[in-house]
C-alpha cells in the first residue's frame, strides 16, 4: 500500500482537530489518507493501534476505535473526491466540509492490534450534497470489517458552531 500523493489529506484541511482524523488533535488517533498509487479513485491509511487501544483481549483491537479509524477515513475520503470533482486542492477555498449522514459498519473477524489494519475507501456515489462511501479494514490480510457510508456536505458555517 503506497500513496499517490506526499501529504495527508487530513493535513491539508485547516481547522481539523476531529479525534479520529485531526492533526490538530494532540490527544486523537490522528489517522492519516492519501490516495492511492495502485489503485485509482481509491484512498487508503495505516493505522497503527497502541495497546491500549484493545478491546478486552490484549490482542484484538477494540471495536469503538475500528468504528472511529473507518468513520474518519471514509469522511475524509468524501471531502478529498470533492475537492478532486471540483478541481481545486484540498483545503482550498471556500472549503469544503463533510459530515457522517449514516453509517452502516460490518464486523466480520478480529482484527489484530499487534500489526497495523490497512483501510480502503472510494466513493461509489456522489451528488453535490450527499457522498456515498465504502470502506474496508483489513488485518492479517483479510477483511474484517467493512462499511458504507452517506457524508453529507454541510456549509461552512457547521464548522464554527
Amino acid at each position: 500500500m503506497s500513496p499517490a500523493t506526499e501529504s495527508a489529506f487530513q493535513d491539508l484541511m485547516p481547522d481539523n482537530s476531529c479525534f479520529g482524523c485531526g492533526p490538530d488533535n494532540k490527544h486523537g488517533l490522528r489517522i492519516k489518507s492519501y490516495w492511492s498509487a495502485e489503485q485509482p479513485g481509491v484512498a487508503v491509511c495505516e493505522f497503527h493501534g497502541a495497546p491500549f487501544h484493545n478491546a478486552g483481549s490484549a490482542k484484538i483491537l477494540n471495536g469503538g476505535i475500528i468504528a472511529t479509524i473507518m468513520d474518519c477515513h471514509s469522511v475524509i475520503t468524501a471531502v478529498a473526491q470533492a475537492y478532486r470533482d471540483a478541481g481545486r486542492p484540498i483545503g482550498s477555498e471556500p472549503r469544503l466540509w463533510y459530515v457522517t449522514g449514516s453509517f452502516d459498519l460490518h464486523y466480520r473477524a478480529p482484527a489484530l492490534l499487534e500489526q497495523p489494519v490497512q483501510l480502503f475507501a472510494r466513493v461509489v456515489e456522489a451528488t453535490e450534497r450527499k457522498s456515498m462511501v465504502e470502506c474496508d479494514l483489513i488485518s492479517d490480510g483479510k477483511i474484517c470489517t467493512t462499511s458504507s457510508m452517506v457524508a453529507v456536505r454541510v456549509p461552512l458555517e457547521w464548522h464554527d458552531v
